[in-house]
């Protein structure tokens, strides 16, 4: 294909000046405003950035201070800690000590700040500790000191030197909550908080930049704790400068070491204590982007100055290149070309050729309406096409040559079950085929019963219909039409195809946006079907959302798990058996009996679980839930549950205990319930029966679903309320007769019943007479 040539003219030189001013005037000015108007803005801007997170980062320590504060106001009404604990024995009470142990340390995890939490007792000279442990003062310096701590008029106060146990360290810093017994004002203790001083500096350090300086420090001038790697003389200079200073917060410049930092200063009041903290940046650090910005602006707009004269005389020459190539896909070797063509109208000429074409296409793309019709709306009906409206909808099957204007919508869905009888079942092959034939059938019989239909298959033995219905029939002649044609439709297909057909019959709707809910709630209607009827149809309008209760056989499911756990297969299927059939006997459709199979088969879950057993190793890896959920024909369901449920769960439990441990297990628990009065343990009966602890406890959790204490705490508490109601035991009585101390007796009484023993005693015993 041969180019033709032209000269350029006077739109090459205008658009070359246009060109030029376009691009370097805008580069130009904009360089020169944001260096001279730029900069100054940009310094006020990182200031107030600087300044906001410096605040930020006091708002933090402060914060951090207020939850000690908090924390420490909180101590003083801590019900474990009162006067009772000055006559406790730590050594011989090892479980209360523990417990204390463990709430205060507890407390000293509370807060990042706490390196540990003390509780003083006044008049035994106890102090115990989770970091020290329990010890008595020793020396009359020692107790002068911590009953110092209790002299004061102040409840909760901050100190700089808190009384030490650790004889290596100098001092500590902390919080004092004295502690008042009831109807008292003289303390009998107090919680000692003792600080990590790291954690101090630490808070600190988020307020000092890089090569920067923060310290917080008292009124007196002696620092409470400072930024790690500041300059000291730095810090004590400022010292000296903001103590002489009245004002409770500036912010100032101060040179040091030719430096100039920006100072800010400000006070913190906290647990009765006041406090300074003061920041120290060097401002270097906060103009240098600005510094090294101008510089950069300046380099950046000469380099852009330059580029840009390069860059306009090269766009000028190329401003052509769209023009030329378009004349170059039409130009053809004969036609003769001239400097003098006209370019736009030989492309509009050349234009109107191709719209002939694309009319001819047109035509071939109206033969393709009918596919591109179905796969719309197949994409809308999955929910993979969201349109805005109705009338978008509408519009678009307007374009696929439906006229849905003034129709009604409704939706018939078939569901095809077995062939002949309800446990036959046929090869993927005859589904598919079977399907495509029931498809077929539903198109031709709906065809004349509205205005369009279209049928949907859905590759699943599911057929669904979309109707679309002259609104000028009233709603329940045309709600009757559809009932009579689902009973058409329905005896065609069990008659032709040897199936056993439910077809349900969706609601009408004005609302194309609505259709795809609509079929969701048609096909999940589907469920409610009932199995022993070959022709079942179904009315969307008629199924009621709640079916009434179900009296769900909670005694065959524990009998069936059991026998899961004894290893009885046959037992367990039978239990199956009977279990669906107690199922449809009370609801009878496939929905409430797909439901309950969920739920016996969570209850084998949790069976594998309590058995100590891995699901995954069990089952393979099975989602046994979704497999569950594809079957929709009870018998089928039931054996489904023997082969691919029952079987391996009994393979694997069996496989890790044999008979004669499951003897042992069966001996263990008859003895329990008559040594229940009397010391026994795991170690006893292992010993008894020579088998090891292990062992033994691993066989009776298989067998029994729990473990060997939560089998025996559960055999005590049922004592327990057996001698609460028929005798007039004490609680401390029956707690030794159980083996236990009264306090754990009532704990676990209440963690069992959400009573007190005596409360179950008054709300169960029954009245005289």
């Amino acid at each position: 294909m041969k180019k033709t040539e032209h000269r350029k003219g006077s739109f090459y030189w205008k658009s070359l000046v246009l060109v030029l001013a376009i691009t370097c005037l805008p580069a130009l000015l904009i360089g020169i405003g944001i260096y001279n108007f730029g900069a100054g803005p940009i310094v006020r801007e990182l200031n107030q950035a600087h300044q906001e997170q410096l605040n930020q980062s006091i708002r933090q320590t402060d914060e951090y201070l207020s939850r000690l504060e908090l924390f420490s106001a909180q101590l003083a009404f801590n019900p474990e800690f009162d006067e009772s604990l000055a006559s406790l024995n730590f050594a011989e009470q090892f479980q209360k000590t523990k417990d204390l142990y463990l709430s205060l340390a507890l407390m000293k995890d509370s807060n990042p700040l706490i390196f540990d939490v003390a509780f003083y007792l006044k008049d035994s000279g106890k102090v115990i500790s989770d970091h020290w442990g329990v010890r008595t003062l020793q020396g009359e310096d020692s107790v002068r000191a911590f009953q110092a701590l209790l002299d004061t008029d102040r409840k909760i106060y901050w100190t700089d030197s808190l009384a030490k146990l650790d004889p290596n360290h100098s001092s500590y810093k902390g919080v004092v909550t004295k502690l008042y017994p009831t109807f008292s004002d003289q303390p009998f203790g107090a919680f000692l908080i003792y600080l990590n001083q790291g954690a101090l500096d630490q808070l600190v350090s988020p307020l000092a930049a890089a090569d920067g300086n923060a310290f917080l420090m008292n009124p007196d001038g002696s620092i409470l704790s400072a930024h790690d790697h500041g300059d000291t003389g730095l810090r004590e200079t400022l010292t000296k400068r903001i103590l002489a200073m009245e004002a409770s917060q500036d912010s100032f410049v101060y040179k040091w070491k030719d430096t100039s930092y920006s100072v800010s200063f400000g006070h913190l009041s906290r647990l009765g204590k006041d406090w300074i903290y003061v920041s120290a940046t060097p401002l270097d650090r906060i103009t240098a982007p600005v510094n090294d910005m101008s510089r950069m602006i300046v380099a950046v707009s000469a380099f852009g100055l330059a580029l840009a004269l390069l860059l306009s005389w090269f766009a000028s020459k190329r401003i052509y290149n769209p023009i030329q190539r378009l004349v170059g896909l039409f130009h053809s070797a004969k036609e003769s070309g001239s400097d003098r063509m006209n370019e736009i109208a030989y492309i509009e000429r050349q234009w109107k050729l191709q719209l002939d074409e694309s009319e001819l296409l047109q035509g071939r793309l109206q033969q393709s309406l009918p596919s591109l019709r179905e796969g719309y709306l197949l994409q809308f009906l999955q929910g993979r096409i969201m349109p805005f409206s109705d009338q978008e909808v509408i519009e678009k099957l307007r374009q696929y040559e439906w006229n849905v204007e003034g129709t009604r919508f409704a939706f018939l869905v078939a569901g095809l079950y077995g062939k002949g009888t309800p446990d036959a079942k046929f090869s993927d092959r005859d589904e598919q085929l079977i399907d495509y034939a029931a498809a077929n059938i539903m198109q031709e019989l709906c065809r004349t019963a509205a205005v369009h239909a279209h049928a949907i298959n859905f590759q699943n033995s599911t057929v669904g219909v979309l109707l679309a219905i002259d609104n000028s029939v009233p709603a329940p002649q045309a709600k009757e039409t559809l009932l009579a044609l689902a009973a058409d439709i329905a005896s065609a297909l069990s008659g032709l195809l040897k199936v056993n057909v439910a077809i349900a019959v969706g609601k009408l709707t004005d609302s194309a946006l609505a259709l795809p809910g609509l079929l969701d709630e048609t096909s999940k209607t589907l469920r409610r079907r009932d199995p022993n009827e070959p022709i079942d149809i179904l009315d969307v309008e008629d199924m009621l959302p709640d079916m009434g209760p179900i009296d769900f056989p909670l005694e065959l499911e524990k009998d069936i798990i059991q026998s899961m756990r004894m290893g009885l297969s046959e037992e367990a299927a039978d239990g199956v058996q009977r279990f669906v059939e107690a199922i449809r006997s009370k609801a009878g459709t496939q929905m409430h009996v797909q439901q309950a199979m969920l739920k016996l088969l969570g209850s084998v879950y949790d069976a594998v679980f309590r058995a100590g057993m891995n699901p995954d190793s069990v089952y393979g890896g099975a989602h046994l839930y979704e497999d569950l959920m594809k079957i929709r024909n009870p018998d089928e369901m039931i054996r489904w549950f023997s082969v691919s449920v029952i079987e391996p769960f009994i393979r694997s439990a069996t496989s890790s205990f044999d008979s004669e441990t499951r003897t042992i297990v069966d001996r263990v628990v008859e003895e329990l319930h008559r040594d229940l009065l009397t010391d026994v343990s795991l170690d006893l009966y292992a010993s008894r029966y020579g088998i090891s602890s292990f062992k033994l406890s691993r066989s009776f959790k298989q067998v029994t679903g729990v473990n060997f204490i939560d089998y025996l705490t559960g055999l005590r508490i049922e004592k327990c309320k057996e001698l609460l109601l028929t005798t007039d035991m004490k609680v401390n009585d029956i707690a030794e007769a159980l083996r236990y101390q009264p306090s754990y007796l009532i704990r676990l009484f209440k963690k069992s019943t959400e009573l007190t023993p005596g409360q179950f005693r008054e709300k169960f015993s029954r009245s005289p007479g």
